[in-house]
């Protein structure tokens, strides 16, 4: 068929689908019947083949779909919520000042990115607002593990320029607490993005969700990104805690050097993490104590599975 075309799904809405062609144009797509009897959903981020409808032109208005969808080719990673498919870096954002860094949530991001095979950046945003003592604090935190961290501000524009240059052909997702900046930074790396940016609520310093749907925003050298409110595709990642234990880059091998085998690194004797790693600064204590609590949850959870 001379009119198939292969592409990227980078909105859907109400059954109709936005796809970024491979020439950078847009189609409206609706889904094949097909589907429905396969049980499959496409979401945004899905790589899909295509077919346009006979003279069919270019256009992102829904009114007017101008093709159907084929296929859609195999996933590499899907989340829950939001919908969203084929991930390649997972933009961790955090504040250097307000609100106060949740780095247990940071943690859990960082697992997830271990888990599905997506790549991880941090990115400390607000820098300007903060000591620079808290900055460094932040980036001793992760430094062992050798994730890439980059210090922003959205408002001053600092480090943008380096954190611009991992975006580039890559489907780049955003995630962090509310308030921390995530559209902001958005914003000021795209200009003409335009995506709406909420404020901390006074009351409670938590922030205001401003992002109503999915969608991918085409990036000029290729790939797109998006937005995340919120970070409920959390709730789905219950892993045991054998397998936590391999998702930290600062322990790998450190087993080897345990007394015991299959040593989880909390209460055993004999440990090689609490003997060396915790003492040479392999690990810095803060984000052991949430290692292990990050454990010791999940024993818990093993425990009451069937309860």
């Amino acid at each position: 068929m001379d009119n198939v075309k292969n592409g990227l799904i980078i909105k859907g809405v109400g059954g109709f689908y936005t796809v970024l062609a491979e020439d950078k144009a847009e189609y409206v797509c609706k889904a094949r019947g097909l589907f429905r009897k396969q049980q499959v959903t496409p979401v945004v981020g899905d790589r899909v083949e295509f077919a346009l409808t006979d003279g069919a032109e270019p256009s992102p208005d829904p009114r007017a779909a101008n093709g159907y969808l084929l296929a859609i080719l195999p996933r590499r990673n899907e989340l829950i919520r939001p919908a969203v498919a084929n991930i390649d870096r997972l933009f961790i954002v955090i504040a250097a000042s307000r609100p106060l860094p949740d780095l247990l949530l940071v943690d859990k991001l960082l697992i997830f990115c271990e888990k599905y095979g997506i790549e991880p950046l941090i990115a400390i945003n607000k820098c300007d607002e903060a000591e620079p003592s808290a900055v460094q604090s932040l980036l001793a935190e992760y430094a062992p593990a050798g994730y890439e961290t980059f210090v922003v501000s959205a408002e001053t524009g600092e480090g943008l320029d380096e954190l611009r240059k991992r975006l580039g052909g890559k489907v780049i997702c955003l995630a962090g607490q509310s308030a921390v900046g995530k559209s902001s930074l958005l914003n000021a790396m795209l200009p003409g993005a335009e995506l709406a940016v909420g404020g901390l609520s006074r009351k409670t310093e938590r922030g205001r969700h401003t992002t109503r749907h999915t969608e991918l925003i085409p990036l000029p050298g290729g790939g797109a990104v998006l937005d995340t409110p919120g970070f409920s595709f959390l709730d789905s990642l219950e892993l045991p805690p054998e397998e936590i234990r391999l998702m930290y880059p600062e322990l790998a091998g450190a087993e080897e050097n345990c007394r015991f085998t299959g040593c989880l690194h909390v209460s055993e004797p004999g440990c090689y993490v609490k003997r060396e790693l915790l003492k040479n600064n392999g690990i810095t204590e803060q984000r052991y104590e949430r290692y292990v609590r990050l454990v010791k949850e999940a024993e818990e959870q093993r425990r009451h599975r069937y309860d």
